[in-house]
């Protein structure tokens, strides 16, 4: 399993994504509610407030406050921007270049009716509301680009140094679904691709050693990189977890609400990065010199990994709304761990060119794997004050200990060795994470509202894992970097029974680190881990996220 190098929020070594680990548990396991443009104004402190479907996903007992029936629709955009800068050698001629990108998304965050159903009773319980609710709790869309010039290594010769060991027969001309028990014709799809494109090569008596198209050897079979390279990573995600709630709440006397979601949950994520290198000075790379008599100057390569991830699980939640005096009103709501199902696919497509010689791209078929996970419970706690009909000021606290997060088999087959392990880093590296919301709505005249809110998101990571699997707890400090923040802000309008509401909310997330490849090293060849010795590139980036809301509603 991979192991943390640094702290880091992405995951590391990305091209030699194969299974899961805790920062995929991490990382789908997460909500980042949108919700309606009403709710997203406020920052979705709403807990304790209620009264619109977007509320409905964080307090089932929310539905039951409005005293009318409504249907809204709640069209989106999410936009993009990140800031990479690279480190791609440690040497002080090596360079990174800082690369701004922008990626942008149309997407559905809410679609949700609600009927609401008076007992014509005078006290007691007063009121009935069903409602069917479809809301996003985390949208994927993101693109990250980096480059530089690196002097000191290359991708390449990381997969030589992955696939040292493997006879070139095995590497070459072994089926892509050999599932025997013989290790030794189980090398990684990625070195397999990447030696028939041609991106390294067999030293001859070498012993299952091998020499990448980006390097020189000398007499003894010592290799090193030739040149200077330029090498570019760039990584695009698409995708989003939504939330499919089956509704149901009552009204006690106008002053307890109680409220029960039967939630599904989905994910649709879909990831393409690739790794790029080519000369800075084509002239400063040697020939080669091919045992067919061939002779061919490197040009470039890339390695192109698709990956994608299909996901659905269900999930039970109850909520409480109590107003006890005047304008107070405390709420809860309490949901239960998830049990979700995923299947994921992914291939590598790998090319080299020359000049002097053409050898075809080798691309891998699809593999897919199946696997279930259990996601952790969620508390939320919440209060609001209504000032009259003039002003609502609302606060938020919810709690999720993502260290309960477990991998587990499909069906009734036992859990997989890998997923066991990385059970293990999840309650090592994992714990509990806390979100702080507040939020604010001021009606100036009865028609129209203006919304504000501020959120808080700790990450929930307590130590970071070393390459020689020891375990060091984060400080205070290192923990603090992780937090996310957001702000937002909105305005509504009603028409009668008609409304449209409009918000705008800008995500700030931490600065986050990619390692695009590592080298390796190993005390038998089937068990390989990272040789720290070899410094690669590293692309640090930091992404800011706008999501933009309109809400059109009808209450009847």
């Amino acid at each position: 399993m991979k192991k943390i190098l640094t702290l880091i929020v992405a995951a590391a070594i990305p091209l030699a994504l194969s299974a899961q680990d805790w920062l995929d548990a991490r990382y789908f396991t997460e909500n980042n509610y949108l919700g309606t443009a009403r709710t997203l104004g406020m920052g979705n402190a709403v807990t304790a407030v209620g009264g619109d479907p977007g509320s409905i996903g964080i307090n089932p007992a929310g539905s039951a406050v409005a005293a009318y029936s409504q249907i809204v629709l709640s069209p989106g955009f999410t936009l993009s921007t990140t800031r990479a800068v690279g480190s791609f050698s440690p040497s002080a001629s090596g360079s990174g270049d800082i690369v701004n990108t922008q990626f942008g998304r149309f997407a559905l965050p809410n679609f949700g009716i609600v009927f609401s159903l008076d007992r014509d009773r005078r006290s007691g319980w007063k009121r009935n509301s069903f409602g069917l609710v479809v809301s996003s709790t985390n949208n994927y869309a993101d693109r990250i680009v980096g480059s530089g010039i690196n002097d000191d290594n290359s991708y390449a010769a990381s997969l030589a140094t992955s696939a040292e060991g493997y006879t070139e027969s095995v590497l070459g001309s072994e089926s892509w679904w050999y599932d025997g028990s013989d290790l030794a014709r189980m090398p990684k799809w990625v070195d397999m691709a990447g030696y028939r494109s041609g991106m390294f090569n067999g030293i001859p008596g070498g012993g299952n050693r091998y020499q990448a198209v980006t390097e020189v050897r000398d007499a003894a079979g010592n290799c090193w990189l030739a040149a200077p390279l330029y090498q570019k990573y760039g990584q695009q995600t698409t995708g989003s977890k939504y939330d499919i709630l089956f509704n149901w709440a009552a009204n006690y006397n106008d002053i307890l609400y109680l409220g029960v979601n039967v939630g599904v949950t989905t994910v649709l994520y879909g990831m393409t990065e690739y790794f790029q290198e080519m000369p800075e000075n084509p002239d400063d790379f040697p020939e080669i010199a091919y045992t067919d008599g061939t002779r061919a100057r490197f040009n470039s390569l890339q390695m192109q990994h698709t990956y994608s991830l299909r996901g659905a699980g269900a999930y039970i939640k109850v909520g409480v709304l109590w107003r006890p005096v005047g304008g107070l009103r405390l709420a809860a709501a309490f949901q239960s761990p998830t049990l979700m199902s995923f299947t994921a696919r992914q291939a590598y497509s790998a090319e080299v060119k020359f000049t002097g010689k053409s050898i075809a791209p080798s691309t891998t078929p699809e593999d897919s794997w199946s696997y279930g996970m259990t996601s952790p419970l969620r508390l939320n706690a919440g209060i609001a004050y209504s000032f009259g009909q003039i002003a609502v000021l609302s606060a938020d606290y919810e709690l999720v200990n993502y260290g309960q997060i477990r991998y587990r088999g499909v069906g009734s087959g036992s859990t997989p060795a890998y997923l066991e392990d990385a059970n293990l880093d999840i309650k090592e590296a994992l714990g509990i994470a806390h979100q702080m919301r507040v939020g604010l709505e001021v009606k100036p005249i009865p028609a129209l509202s203006l919304r504000a809110g501020y959120n808080l998101i700790s990450y929930g990571q307590k130590n970071w894992l070393e390459a020689d699997w020891s375990l060091t707890p984060l400080t205070s400090q290192e923990k603090w970097s992780l937090v996310k923040h957001s702000a937002s802000f909105g305005v509504g309008y009603s028409f009668g029974s008609f409304f449209l509401d409009a918000a705008a909310r800008v995500r700030f997330s931490p600065t986050e680190y990619i390692m695009p490849y590592q080298y390796y090293t190993y005390q038998t060849f089937t068990d390989k881990y990272p040789d720290t010795s070899v410094i690669t590139p590293e692309i640090a980036f930091q992404s800011k996220f706008v999501d933009v809301i309109l809400t059109a509603g009808w209450r009847f």
